[in-house]
C-alpha cells in the first residue's frame, strides 16, 4: 500500500497529472521542489511538513482549509497518486479519490487599480528635510505608517489617571455628600414612618385605591413626599396626592403622534418637573417580531407638573428607557437613564433641569440590556452600579467609562439593584448546600438530621465567611431573572432569590473593588422570574413583588419571611415604595391599581420609647387627612395644582371595602430563607 504523505518528489522538475471530478484531465503542473512541503491549493495558509496528512475541515464541507470533507486534494498527494498507482483491494487512508477541485479566486478584497496617468509615481527613497525662509521653523520628516515617539520629558510629564484614589475620594465625599441613596433620610412624621413588619406589627391596607386604565409598572415620590407619580401603559402619567390619595392632575403628551408608554420617572429636586420615560411605538406599523406594535427611537420627556405641559425632550435611546435617575455631581446636574439598546447615556442639564447642554453615551459594547443604577454611597456621586444582563457593573459618571465588571449573579438577568442603609447587622449565609443541612430540621420522612452534619455545616459556612472589611464599603440589595430550563423550557430549576451584597471599597489607588455575597432569601412560594420587577427596603426589611400578585417581606438580618402581601391579581407587582416620613407603603401592578398600607401595632404589645409615645402606635382612620380639611399655604407644585388648576380631573377616593382587612398573610411556622 502506498501512503500519499511517505511520498517524498525528487529535485528535479516532475510533470504531474491532477484529475477533476468534472473534466478527465484539468490540469498539468511542473514545478521545481527543493524541499518536501504540501500546502492548500485554493489558499494561502502556511506550508505545512509533506508527512502530515492534510488536515480535515473542522465544519465539514466547504469550509476553510478543504480536505476530506468534500473529498479535495492539496498538490502534493495529488502528486503521490500519479506516481504510484494502488493495485486493485488496496486502501488509500484518508482519500477514496483525488479529484482536485477547480482553481478559484483569491479570496480578499480585490486590488485597487490605479492610472498612471492620473497619479505619478512617487520618488522612491527618504524625504529629505526642508528649511523654511524662516530658519526657526524648520520640518523635521515623519516616516509614513510611524508614530511619533515621546521623548523621556513628555512621559514624565504625563499625569497618569487613577481609576480609583482613596484620598480622592474622601476629600470628594465630604465637599459634595450623598444623600440618594438614604430612601429615609427625613425626619418620620404622622406617628413615624414604617419600621416592624412581623406578626406583632402587621401591615393594614388601607381602604383606597388609585387605578389605571391598562398596567401600572412604575412609581416615583416627590422629594418631600407630597406627591406620587405613576407610570404606565396608558401613556398617562398620574399625580396623587399623599394625603387624600386623590389624583391631582394626569400628564399625556397631547402632540405625540405615536403611542406612549412610560415605565419610569423621577421628580426634579424642586418637584416643578417630572423626567419620565419608557416606550414608544409606531402607531401605524406593526412589528412581527413583538407581536406589537413597531418600537421607535424612545426619548424622555420632561412634563411642567402644574401646566401639564411637555417642555423637553431628549432623544438619544434607540429603545426602551429602563431607569432614570437624576443626580448632582460637582454642582451640575446630571441624568443618567439606561435602555433596552444596551447603554447608559449621561445628560448634562443646566440648573433648571430642562435645557440640554451635552449628552455623553458610556462607551461599553458588551451589555445586551441595562436595568437599573444606584450611586455608591461616600463617593460625592462620582460612581455607580448598574445592573446589566446577568451581572453588576461599576462605572465612573465623570469619565463615562467601565471601571470593573463582577462575575455573574443570575442565570438570565439581574434587573434590579440598589444600595440600602442598614438598619441591622445581617447574619452571614453559606452556599446553599450547606444551608440546607443546617438550616433543615426534618427530611420529607421525618427523620431528624444528624447533630455532627449541622456541626460540619456550621464550620463550613464559617470558614467561607468573608472576613469584616476594615475600610469604607456598603450593602446593596438585588434581585434577579433565571432561566427556563426545566420541563420542556417553562420553568426554572433554579429557585428565585434577592441577594444581599457587601461592597468594600479599594485601599490603594487603583485597587479593586471586591463585592462581597452575603446571604440569599428564599422562599418556595416566592416566585419572580419575571423581568422589570423593582425591590424596595427600608433597612430592616426588603420587598420582593412575584409574578402572582405577592410581595413577599424578608427580614434582612435573619432571612425570615416575617409577611406576605396578597391584595394584587394574580399578575406581577411591578414596584413597591416606603414613604420616607409617613407610615406608608405603596405597591403597584399590572392590574392597574396601586395598594395602599400603614403598619400597626396590637395593642397588647404596643411598644413604647424612653419618654413613654407610642412608637409603633396605631393610625386611625381620623388620623389620615378629609379631603375637605383645608391645607397649609405654602407655595409649592402641590399647593399650585390644588388651588390654582381648577380645570385638573381629580380621581375620586373608592372606598375598597367598609372595614380595612389585615393584608398580613403569617404561617404557622416562620421559615428560614434559604
Amino acid at each position: 500500500m502506498v501512503n500519499p504523505g511517505d511520498y517524498l518528489p525528487s529535485d528535479e522538475d516532475i510533470d504531474v497529472e491532477m484529475l477533476d471530478s468534472d473534466t478527465e484531465l484539468s490540469k498539468v503542473v511542473a514545478a521545481p521542489r527543493k524541499s518536501p512541503v504540501s500546502y492548500d491549493s485554493d489558499s494561502d495558509f502556511e506550508a505545512l511538513p509533506a508527512k502530515r496528512k492534510p488536515a480535515a475541515s473542522k465544519r465539514g464541507g466547504r469550509g476553510r482549509g478543504r480536505g476530506r470533507g468534500r473529498g479535495g486534494a492539496t498538490r502534493s498527494t495529488a502528486k503521490a497518486a500519479a506516481a504510484a498507482t494502488p493495485t486493485e483491494g488496496s486502501e488509500i487512508e484518508g482519500e477514496d479519490a483525488f479529484d482536485a477541485p477547480a482553481p478559484k479566486a483569491r479570496r480578499g478584497r480585490p486590488r485597487k487599480v490605479v492610472d498612471d496617468s492620473e497619479k505619478p509615481k512617487p520618488k522612491r527613497g527618504r524625504k529629505k528635510a526642508v528649511a523654511n525662509e524662516d530658519e526657526d521653523n524648520f520640518e523635521a520628516p515623519v516616516a509614513k505608517g510611524k508614530a511619533r515617539q515621546m521623548t523621556l520629558d513628555e512621559i514624565d510629564a504625563t499625569p497618569k489617571v487613577l481609576t480609583f484614589d482613596p484620598v480622592h475620594n474622601a476629600e470628594l465625599a465630604q465637599t459634595y455628600p450623598d444623600p440618594y441613596w438614604k430612601e429615609l433620610l427625613s425626619e418620620p412624621t404622622d406617628g413615624g414612618r414604617i419600621d416592624l413588619i412581623d406578626e406583632d406589627h402587621p401591615l393594614e391596607l388601607l381602604p383606597y385605591t388609585m387605578t389605571d386604565q391598562m398596567a401600572l409598572t412604575g412609581m416615583a415620590l416627590s422629594p418631600d413626599g407630597t406627591m406620587l407619580a405613576t407610570f404606565g401603559s396608558s401613556g398617562n402619567v398620574h399625580i396623587w396626592d399623599t394625603d387624600t390619595f386623590a389624583c391631582l392632575v394626569t400628564l399625556r403628551d397631547r402632540a405625540e403622534p405615536n403611542i406612549d408608554e412610560f415605565f419610569v420617572g423621577q421628580f426634579t429636586p424642586n418637584s416643578e418637573y417630572l423626567v419620565v420615560g419608557g416606550k414608544l411605538k409606531d402607531r401605524k406599523r406593526w412589528s412581527e417580531a413583538d407581536e406589537d406594535n413597531h418600537i421607535l427611537a424612545c426619548p424622555l420627556k420632561i412634563f411642567n407638573v402644574v401646566t401639564g405641559e411637555v417642555v423637553a425632550r431628549l432623544d438619544g435611546h434607540s429603545e426602551e428607557i429602563l431607569c432614570v435617575k437624576g443626580v448632582v455631581y460637582k454642582g451640575e446636574n446630571y441624568f443618567v437613564t439606561t435602555s433596552q439598546d444596551g447603554y447608559i447615556r449621561r445628560w448634562h442639564m443646566d440648573s433648571s433641569w430642562v435645557v440640554l447642554k451635552d449628552s455623553t453615551e458610556i462607551a461599553d459594547g458588551i451589555t445586551c440590556m441595562v436595568f437599573t443604577v444606584s450611586f455608591i454611597p461616600n463617593t460625592g456621586n462620582r460612581y455607580f452600579i448598574a445592573s446589566t444582563d446577568d451581572h453588576l457593573t461599576l462605572m465612573d459618571l465623570e469619565r463615562c467609562r467601565i471601571v470593573q465588571r463582577f462575575d455573574p449573579i443570575y442565570s438570565s438577568y439581574c434587573d434590579c439593584g440598589k444600595f440600602i442603609e442598614l438598619l441591622e447587622q445581617p447574619v452571614y449565609q453559606a452556599l446553599r448546600p450547606s444551608i440546607a443541612a443546617a438550616d433543615v430540621a426534618d427530611t420529607d420522612e421525618g427523620c431528624a438530621i444528624k447533630s455532627e452534619d449541622s456541626v460540619a455545616a456550621s464550620t463550613m459556612a464559617a470558614a467561607q465567611q468573608p472576613p469584616e472589611p476594615s475600610g469604607l464599603h456598603a450593602y446593596f440589595v438585588t434581585r434577579g431573572v433565571e432561566l427556563l430550563d426545566a420541563e420542556n423550557n417553562t420553568v426554572s430549576s433554579r429557585p428565585n432569590t434577592c441577594t444581599l451584597h457587601r461592597l468594600v471599597y479599594p485601599t490603594e489607588p487603583d485597587g479593586k473593588f471586591v463585592l462581597q455575597e452575603i446571604r440569599r432569601y428564599h422562599h418556595d412560594e416566592y416566585m419572580s422570574n419575571s423581568w422589570l420587577i423593582r425591590i424596595a427596603s427600608n433597612g430592616r426589611y426588603i420587598l420582593a413583588p412575584t409574578l402572582n400578585g405577592q410581595v413577599f417581606v424578608f427580614n434582612i438580618a435573619t432571612g425570615q419571611v416575617t409577611g406576605i402581601l396578597r391584595d394584587h391579581d394574580t399578575i406581577e407587582v411591578r414596584d413597591c415604595k416606603f414613604h420616607p416620613t409617613k407610615n406608608l407603603l405603596f405597591t403597584c401592578s399590572d392590574d392597574g391599581t396601586v395598594k395602599v398600607y400603614r403598619s400597626t401595632t396590637r395593642p397588647a404589645q404596643a411598644v413604647a420609647t424612653t419618654s413613654g409615645v407610642a412608637m409603633e402606635g396605631v393610625v386611625t382612620d381620623e388620623q389620615v387627612e378629609d379631603p375637605e380639611s383645608p391645607k397649609t399655604a405654602a407655595v409649592s407644585p402641590l399647593a399650585l395644582i390644588k388651588d390654582g388648576i381648577e380645570t385638573m380631573a381629580v380621581g375620586e377616593i373608592a372606598p375598597v371595602s367598609a372595614e380595612p382587612a389585615s393584608a398580613i398573610q403569617q404561617s404557622d411556622d416562620v421559615m428560614s430563607a434559604e
